[in-house]
């Protein structure tokens, strides 16, 4: 299993809370998104009472707290729980349903066997009803259920073992959903794909390193209609390549600080291992090398639909080396990594002091370039400045070309900000662009961060875009503080104090509402205030996946411009988290 899989599996369970926290809200919104199933009043109320087990392969396990919730869903949902699984997260799915033996809900029901019941549900077969469907799943055997539903009630607390214990344990959580979901639905509602920003058709559109990953929200001005959602957790990706789809050469904005890179990049990509074989890219933070890659990749099967392409950051090839020494699965390391046609490493600074990954990256750099096979990487600074870096590493890297990406001039900031306004639908007056880009100049990041403040401040307080709003929403995030270092622990620190929270609770396992609205507005402000990857603010949220960061960064920049208590508090902490930080 690769490590993406691994790690969807892992965090399954926080996915399904926040995809059906989604689709729970699409399904009451005025503008339903086409492509989530619209469902009654009564089958949301089901969807409240299921509790995610976890992931095993293709088989998710969900636990009902009785038999009739059971049957039920296996009577209404089965297809349209299957369809959004399959367009959020790009899984096709069986479902094996579980309940406790409580008392249904209509009736009392005598618990006719002591443990917990589990039919898989499959694909309808041909000819069968979808009541019919439910059929034994092979390839999840009883044991490995029970382990799964071991997990769920030491995850959600459970004080006991066995039937009574897990019974208690689906019945609170069904209530915690059913509480959580109203009380949330006017504050996180669903409107955005967690990695795409939809980029407009016109080629303009500047990405950079950090918005590689990142979600941008939905920006309304009070003049503006809201865009329509965008309708999966996951199509921003390109299967086995990793390639974000969104990122392309046509949508990155080309100027003076980055033509050559640009051309180097495109080069490459028509002609692999024959332009220049490796490519080096480097630069500091947020000014376009992820994007670049990405398309390098893009372009490159489009030319040769057929080209074996993998994009990794250096920190997810160093935890798949080590799954593979764990799990004794090196060669298959070695045949994913070697059997490509083009592998595409970012941030590969993050090798420095990991001699076994150095090792295994010599080896594997070796094979492909010997093999005439394309190596394109990416860094925060050039080659001979990777001090700590084996030399015989940085001797190859030097061997290809290297060129560097630099701070957009003030007319390609504007042509930034245009195109980001207009992909998210927003009416910004020109003025309001220069104010913005004479004053952020560091990276895209900034302008991407004091657009969205200005737009939701704009949205939220019914007030016009103008310089005067603008500069009232821009207060709190002044350039002038760029040179306070913030590091995620006075995030937390900060965060923690602000929602009575000790600083072991915000980075625990808690899934508590007070807990899980807490640390998203956390790693927010992380992903705001730091320069820091998505694995490594994983790692300081309690060693959380990539992919956690990703969410919980979408689903407050959502809130932003449509709940007014999220803007003030972020809006606050900002300037608490400078203010601890100078001390």
């Amino acid at each position: 299993m690769s490590n993406s899989n691994f790690s969807i599996e892992e965090h399954f369970p926080d996915m399904w809370d926040a995809i059906m926290h989604d689709w729970l809200a699409d399904s009451s919104s005025a503008n339903p998104d086409p492509d989530l199933p619209v469902i009654s009043p009564k089958q949301r109320s089901l969807l409240r009472k299921v509790t995610p087990v976890g992931l095993m392969g293709r088989i998710v396990v969900l636990e009902t707290p009785n038999k009739w919730t059971k049957e039920s869903i296996e009577k209404d949902l089965i297809d349209p729980i299957k369809h959004v699984l399959k367009t959020r997260l790009d899984l096709s799915v069986s479902l094996a349903i579980t309940s406790t033996n409580g008392e249904s809900e209509n009736r009392a029901e005598a618990a006719d066997d002591s443990h917990t019941r589990v039919d898989a549900v499959g694909d309808t077969h041909e000819g069968a009803s979808q009541k019919g469907s439910v059929a034994t799943a092979d390839d999840l055997s009883m044991s490995q259920v029970e382990e799964l539903v071991n997990k769920a009630e030491q995850r959600d607390g459970a004080s006991q073992a066995g039937v009574s214990s897990a019974a208690e344990t689906a019945e609170e959580a069904a209530r915690r959903r059913e509480h959580d979901a109203d009380e949330l639905a006017g504050q996180y509602s669903a409107t955005e794909n967690h990695i795409d920003p939809n980029p407009s058709p016109t080629p303009t559109r500047w990405t950079n390193k950090e918005t590689a990953h990142r979600p941008a929200p939905r920006h309304t001005s009070p003049h503006t209609p809201s865009p329509q959602p965008s309708s999966s957790f996951n199509d921003g990706l390109d299967g086995e390549s990793l390639l974000n789809k969104n990122y392309t050469f046509e949508n990155f904005v080309v100027g003076s600080s980055n033509n050559f890179a640009a051309a180097a990049c495109r080069a490459v990509a028509e002609a692999p291992a024959k332009a220049y074989n490796p490519l080096f890219i480097w630069g500091e933070s947020g000014l376009g090398k992820t994007h670049l890659l990405h398309a390098i990749g893009h372009y490159a099967k489009e030319l040769q639909p057929n080209m074996r392409v993998k994009y990794v950051s250096s920190e997810e090839l160093t935890n798949d080396f080590i799954n593979s020494i764990a799990n004794d699965t090196r060669e298959s390391f070695k045949r994913r990594y070697r059997n490509l046609d083009m592998l595409i490493v970012d941030d590969i600074q993050f090798l420095q002091n990991k001699e076994s990954t150095q090792e295994e990256f010599f080896h594997t750099f070796n094979a492909l370039h010997q093999a005439n096979k394309q190596i394109v990487l990416s860094s925060d600074r050039p080659p001979r400045q990777l001090t700590t870096l084996e030399d015989r590493l940085r001797t190859r890297f030097e061997g290809g070309l290297i060129t560097d990406v630099q701070t957009p001039d003030l007319e390609t900031r504007i042509a930034i900000l245009t195109k980001k306004a207009e992909s998210d639908n927003v009416q910004l007056p020109e003025d309001v662009k220069v104010l913005i880009a004479s004053r952020y100049e560091k990276s895209i990041r900034e302008l991407d961060g004091a657009l969205i403040r200005v737009t939701a401040y704009c949205a939220l307080s019914h007030e016009p875009l103008t310089v005067e709003t603008a500069e009232i929403a821009l207060r709190d995030i002044s350039p002038a503080d760029q040179d306070v270092e913030i590091v995620p622990q006075h995030v937390i620190e900060v965060v923690a104090n602000y929602f009575n929270l000790t600083t072991d609770e915000l980075v625990g396992k808690g899934r508590a509402k007070k807990f899980v609205q807490a640390r998203q507005i956390a790693m927010y402000l992380c992903r705001e205030l730091t320069d820091l990857s998505l694995p490594k603010l994983g790692s300081a949220f309690g060693g959380r996946d990539h992919t956690t960061v990703m969410y919980a960064e979408r689903r407050v920049r959502e809130s932003l411009s449509e709940n007014k208590k999220v803007f003030d508090q972020v809006q606050e902490l900002t300037q608490k988290i400078k203010s601890h930080a100078r001390d």
